[in-house]
């Protein structure tokens, strides 16, 4: 298990765009469009869950994004997050209770990288909720329409 999060976070911190943004300039500040769109995504994420909401729960990935679960699983592209999380909801239920706590963020280049940890009580109705919690690092960029949206997520247990 754990080869595959060294390789995951190989991926996701060498992969093209992130070493092509992260060449372009050194640590800089957290642009303001940027704080509140991760933010935002933040909150939404948490509605979403909440809601068995697959499509939400996609909607700040951009078109190429890659998602690696906790159990090393590597998706690629918003519609196959959708389909994770829509495969995930119909199993597992939806979120009875939450939070997500942004640890930090920093920006390098034009990226933005995220990490913090979430707890998750996930469940049906009447059901008993498992809970989740885990660690994650997410790196944001933004798209040709300057729209900051996610092309690696990485999450831990």
């Amino acid at each position: 298990m754990s080869k595959r999060i060294v390789a995951a976070v190989s991926f996701c911190l060498l992969s093209a765009p992130c070493a092509q943004a992260g060449a372009q300039g050194a640590v800089g500040e957290i642009p303001a469009a940027a704080r509140r769109a991760i933010d935002e995504a933040n909150v939404e994420w948490l509605h979403a869950m909440k809601h068995g909401d697959a499509r939400a729960t996609a909607d700040p990935y951009a078109d190429d994004a890659v998602f690696v679960t906790a159990s090393g699983e590597s998706v690629r592209g918003r519609p196959a997050i959708e389909k994770l999380m829509r495969d995930r909801f119909a199993s597992g239920g939806r979120a009875v209770d939450g939070a997500i706590k942004q640890d930090g963020l920093t920006a390098v280049g034009g990226l933005i990288y995220e990490w913090g940890h979430a707890s998750l009580k996930l469940g049906r109705d009447g059901a008993k909720a498992t809970e989740f919690n885990g660690k994650y690092l997410t790196v944001w960029a933004s798209d040709s329409n300057g729209h900051w949206r996610i092309i690696r997520n990485l999450s831990l247990p």
